[in-house]
């Protein structure tokens, strides 16, 4: 029983008429079961009764069919007839005869859908029906499936469902438009109590609606009504009160006129005076303590001293109290300083206070003096001088500062109780981008929306700070073991890649981290910070997104890494740099049509050193950018230099990405290309690497129109090594696909090559673009590429890289190859497929 009225016990608090949904349910549910249940086993009984009927009635006439031709026997005309059987009934699906002459079987090809879901036949027993019939020395087999009994089955109980349904549609419907009056009625009766209770006496019910909802009206407003003259008695008692204490004050005129004078004296202080008798009333209150108290001294005048000047905090207000208590049995002075002080209104301000006994010249007491003074604006001047000094002012976060404190108490909490410490550094991915081409507005509140999400993570029990730009730092104490940094890291870095919202619009960025942990050794909070901060470069360099744990042994390896690039940029100061050119062949032409800048180190003691020995030190950093704008303007210093020779020559340099995607790229290439005004811009290729537009293709792509308006052209350059989605290719306005050397130099023997090269070649004369092969280092590798339609080549097999100097001697003694000659000539390979499988190297000379 217990356990009943539990569950009875929400359903009896309902009203009325929403407890009648249960029973109303119950009641449908049960009639709908019967009824459902024998118009099933109705419909059911008659699909059977006429199936088997169906079925009988064909096979009486499929036996008197095949008598005669089993006689003969005639092959044909028992195929024929087995085939006519399935045509007059639908629910046969396949007709066997076995006969002294052979078997014979007529299957149906295309059966009948069933229009009824697949549970529905488990709850009909109409079951497949089998029949095998002797004629004669034959026998016949028929085989009938009920998918037109249960199809006008599960009709009739289809449709009659709908019925039901709107039928107890219309039932509820009616039902819940009861509740909506009952709620209705109760909302007005809520809402004329609520305004009764808040003063609004003279509320009243209008007296309409059903019949209940009259007699309910009419029963509150009769009890209003006397509720109203009971307070309109207490109201003209309080009147009388109000006479008697006006006779009371009018008696006390008689001693006004000693305390003008007072009063005179308390106006012309430029503090807040307060006086009060023995029993703590206030007896007089000057100009200054009535602004400041929000208490004009007609009302004031006879209250409690602590009812007038109100301290907001507990503490202030008892100690108030016990002072003036002391006070009153003849103490000292009491002097209070920084106390919190409420006015009538509920603000506050900072007053500093000194309370004294008023005395006789006998020294009796006879009252008190309370003198106090405003000063908010000094202590917040004071507070703010104090907060700005430990805060950063943007983003309210604790600043350097402040963390150089917390972080020595964590260090030794973490020593005495022996916990891990992990400490986070924080930096937003390519911050500096979305600060220059959306504003600094938008980068501020995406830095104050950062902060916050850090400060919310934070809470009372980790501690978060700003360094400064977009830097910030999170302690995590107390921690048992890396997997419990692991899973704060993971929700701290969703929470830094959602969308920030910016003005109405979403902007997109991520961040990265670097972590060090404080395991208990005697390590210094400055080189945990330092270590953090070299995780941080290790997750940048690794492609951002993520965070990175400081690696002891990785730390000497980022140290030679720093030092490797300080000598690099020490190189490029130094002008140690030098460019060597390699040549560009049409060999279809026979003629040099461009040179490829390609830069080089030429180390004082290591002699020449190639680019893939320090540019990828340097790769990440701004000293890549140096060079790349000292290789174009050498590129084109040289250029200039060429042109008498030959007018028509490209020159071509790489661009890294991060060089190529800075805000400000197109506006100092339009500088550089200004200094040489002889060489006009559609004599300078750019080439970048796939990889280099995977980070915002938006942005690339408006670099590269911004600059082919300019007339500069532009190449993919190691196609195919990266993603080659043709997606980017589509939406990369690139002029010249550049076959990488990997697929070039094996074609010749390994076909997956070839088709590779054939698949870029074809690709890009697809696409509407120019197509060019490095690698190529022997002559037969020139004769396929030329066969498979790329004429433009560069690699060993033509010319290795040579300094400046060497170029035009170099061209002048070019000789092109008699056997690219005779395979320009020949038909271009379309399919590949049609050529040998051996022998490639020998056919491109066919």
């Amino acid at each position: 029983m217990p356990l009943l009225g539990k569950l009875l016990s929400p359903w009896l608090r309902m009203g009325t008429y929403s407890r009648l949904f249960l029973p109303i349910f119950v009641i449908i549910a049960l009639v709908v079961g019967v009824r459902y249940h024998l118009m099933l086993k109705s419909e059911t009984s008659y699909a059977q009764i006429r199936y088997k009927k169906d079925a009988g009635e064909l096979t009486a006439y499929l036996v008197k069919t095949v008598q005669p031709a089993l006689a003969v026997p005639d092959r044909g005309s028992l195929d024929a007839a087995l085939s006519s059987a399935l045509l007059l009934n639908a629910d046969l699906t396949a007709t066997r005869l076995d006969y002294p002459g052979g078997h014979l079987e007529a299957l149906r090809s295309n059966r009948v859908e069933p229009a009824y879901p697949d549970w529905f036949p488990r709850l009909n027993p109409i079951a497949p029906i089998e029949q095998n019939i002797v004629v004669g020395d034959a026998t016949l087999s028929l085989s009938f499936e009920p998918v037109l009994p249960l199809t006008q089955v599960w009709r009739s109980v289809k449709q009659q469902a709908v019925i039901s349904l709107v039928n107890i549609a219309v039932i509820y419907t009616l039902l819940a438009m009861l509740i909506f009056a009952n709620k209705r009625m109760l909302h007005r009766l809520n809402d004329a109590t609520n305004r009764f209770q808040n003063g609004e006496h003279d509320t009243r019910l209008p007296v309409r609606g059903t019949l209940e909802a009259r007699m309910l009206a009419s029963t509150f407003n009769n009890m209003a009504q006397r509720v109203q003259a009971l307070v309109h008695k207490l109201q003209q008692s309080q009147n009388d009160l109000s006479a008697q204490l006006a006779r009371t004050l009018l008696a006390q005129q008689q001693l006004q006129v000693e305390k003008d004078r007072i009063e005179v004296t308390l106006a012309s202080i430029g503090d807040a005076v307060i006086t009060t008798d023995l029993t703590g009333r206030i007896e007089n209150i000057n100009e200054v303590a009535q602004q400041l108290t929000g208490w004009s001294e007609s009302r004031a005048r006879g209250m409690e001293l602590h009812q007038v000047f109100i301290l907001a905090n507990n503490f202030g207000q008892h100690s108030l109290l016990k002072s003036m208590k002391a006070i009153y049995a003849g103490g000292e002075v009491v002097k209070v300083g920084n106390q919190s002080l409420r006015n009538r209104l509920g603000e506050t301000c900072t007053v500093e206070y000194t309370a004294n006994a008023i005395r006789t010249r006998r020294g009796t007491v006879q009252g008190s003096v309370l003198v106090f003074r405003d000063v908010t604006e000094r202590r917040q001047l004071m507070q703010q001088i104090s907060w700005q000094s430990h805060h950063d002012i943007l983003t309210g976060l604790p600043n350097r500062s402040a963390l150089a404190q917390r972080f020595e108490q964590e260090v030794m909490r973490a020593r005495e109780h022996n916990h891990l410490l992990a400490v986070c550094l924080f930096d937003l991915d390519h911050f500096q981008h979305v600060n220059q081409s959306l504003g600094q507005a938008v980068g501020d509140e995406i830095l104050k929306q950062a902060a916050s999400r850090l400060h919310d993570f934070a809470g009372q029990r980790h501690y978060v700070a700003r360094l400064g730009g977009d830097e910030f730092v999170l302690l995590l104490p107390e921690l048992d073991d890396r997997a419990a940094i692991d899973h704060a890291m993971g929700k701290l870095m969703a929470a830094l890649s959602r969308d920030y919202i910016c003005d109405g619009d979403a902007v997109s960025m991520s961040a990265s981290a670097g972590i060090a942990v404080y395991t208990g050794t005697g390590i210094s909070a400055d080189s945990l910070l330092r270590h953090a901060d070299q995780a941080l470069y290790q997750a940048k360099i690794m492609g951002r997104h993520r965070y990175h744990f400081f690696d002891a042994d990785l730390d000497e390896q980022v140290r030679t890494h720093h030092n490797r690039r300080t000598e690099v940029r020490a190189a490029v100061r130094a002008n140690e740099l030098v460019l060597y050119y390699q040549p560009k062949l049409d060999m279809r032409k026979g003629r040099i049509v461009g040179m490829e800048a390609l830069v080089r180190w030429e180390h004082p003691l290591r002699g020449i050193i190639g680019p893939g020995d320090f540019l990828p030190i340097v790769e990440h950093s701004d000293v890549i950018i140096d060079i790349g704008e000292w290789v174009l303007r050498e590129a084109l210093r040289q250029l200039q230099t060429w042109r008498a020779f030959d007018a028509d020559w490209v020159i071509s340099v790489n661009i890294a990405a991060r060089h190529f995607q800075r805000h400000d790229f197109v506006e100092r290439l339009k500088a550089i290309l200004a200094e040489f005004p002889d060489v006009a811009p559609h004599m300078l290729e750019l080439e970048i690497l796939e990889s280099s537009a995977l980070s915002d293709i938006a942005h690339v792509r408006g670099i590269m129109l911004d600059c082919q308006a300019l007339g500069i052209s532009f190449a993919l350059d190691d196609f195919g090594t990266g993603y080659s989605s043709m997606s980017y290719l589509k939406r990369l306005p690139a002029d010249i696909l550049k076959i990488d050397q990997s697929f070039v130099r094996n074609m010749l023997v390994d076909r997956d090559d070839l088709h590779l090269v054939s698949a870029v070649i074809g690709l890009a004369r697809s696409f509407g673009l120019g197509v060019i092969a490095e690698g190529v280092e022997t002559i037969e590798h020139g004769a396929m590429l030329m066969r498979l339609g790329c004429d433009l080549v560069q690699g060993y097999g033509i010319a290795r890289p040579m300094p400046a100097d060497d170029v035009l001697s170099w061209v002048a003694s070019f000789d092109t190859a008699s056997v690219w000659q005779a395979a320009a000539s020949l038909p271009l390979i379309i399919n590949l497929h049609s050529e040998p499988a051996a022998g490639t190297a020998q056919m491109a000379l066919l």
